[in-house]
């Protein structure tokens, strides 16, 4: 009987890491919320939730929380103790069905309810509303839906709208002659409303001022919220040779140019090869000066000694092996 165990163990530990959890397809509707409001209004904003049929019942949690994004530009869950901009909106958003159950194939209605302050001030409102499952479906086990995201996007009527950028840092990638190399522009919205579209353009001059590469990136397509930055990763494929050369950035939306910024950085010859030195001469069996020991062709060779622990692991299972053979 007991030959078995072992083989009984590893297919138990495979259906172990291979058992297949339940996905839900979570559908949204309305998956953004964007529109002009005025101070001191109030309005409901319909949204719905829903499951395919065949998917395991699940509960899902519905939070609102502050707008943030990555470093390449996506939005990013900003829980309220980092929330203190001046353009967050998260407190003017409430939802009426906190925690939807959806049984298999159902669909849920739900609001949100937007209340925007008499004094909210100039230009754009931001957060996010974000809808997850919970830990657990409503047969206990582990659910591994995605979680949706939707913005929330204010822009107050009537208000002065600045659309202005600054350029925090510009840094080169690996600079070894003759290899392209990546140039990074870290753009921050400095206005006070978002804007979408935005990308960079790269010179490279050499020492005397002439150009020598140049490079764009595509217009990104996340909005860049105010107060908040976004990496714009511009590649150059041009072979640059050793010396001293300079590169500016030219961060846009449109035809508007938001910020510049120029760096110097310099691309170094690599260095000589050493040629090894001559070693004195050993005999046969001589301890090499870092370690290990010298073969009678001159060759060092090296050792790793077994640690105890990987000695006691394998006289277990041989012990182990043993004692199951003798049982059988």
């Amino acid at each position: 009987m007991l030959r078995s165990a072992p083989g009984f163990t590893l297919i138990l530990v495979l259906v172990l890491l291979f058992a297949v959890q339940p996905v839900t397809a979570l559908k949204i509707e309305n998956p953004i919320i964007t529109m002009d409001v005025s101070p001191g209004s109030s309005f409901k904003f319909p949204m719905a939730v829903s499951i395919n049929t065949g998917d395991p019942a699940a509960d899902y949690a519905v939070d609102v929380v502050g707008f943030g994004q990555s470093p390449g530009g996506s939005y990013s869950l900003l829980p309220a103790a980092a929330d203190t901009g001046p353009y967050s909106a998260r407190a003017f958003v409430t939802i009426d069905s906190p925690l939807i159950h959806l049984a298999s194939g159902q669909r849920k209605t739900f609001n949100a309810t937007i209340s925007v302050p008499q004094n909210v001030g100039e230009g754009g409102r931001y957060a996010l509303i974000s809808i997850h499952p919970t830990i657990t479906t409503g047969s206990g086990q582990t659910s591994f839906t995605t979680a949706i995201t939707v913005p929330v996007m204010l822009t107050v009527k009537s208000t002065a709208l600045t659309h202005t950028g600054a350029i925090t840092n510009l840094e080169v990638g690996k600079k070894v002659p003759d290899t392209p190399m990546e140039i990074t522009t870290t753009l921050k919205n400095t206005g006070n409303h978002h804007y979408y579209g935005t990308f960079v353009n790269v010179t490279v001059t050499d020492s005397a001022g002439k150009v020598v590469a140049s490079a764009s990136t595509n217009p990104s397509i996340w909005a860049l919220i105010p107060g908040n930055q976004m990496d714009l990763t511009t590649p150059v494929s041009a072979a640059l040779t050793p010396g001293t050369y300079t590169v500016k950035s030219d961060a846009k939306v449109g035809t508007t140019l938001l910020a510049s910024k120029s760096s110097s950085f310099t691309v170094s010859t690599p260095s000589a090869v050493q040629t090894p030195t001559a070693s004195t001469t050993k005999a046969p069996g001589t301890i090499a000066p870092s370690g290990g020991t010298v073969t009678p062709d001159m060759k060092k060779t090296t050792y790793t000694p077994l640690s105890i622990p990987i000695i006691v692991l394998a006289l277990t299972v041989i012990v182990c092996i043993s004692g199951m053979r003798r049982r059988v």
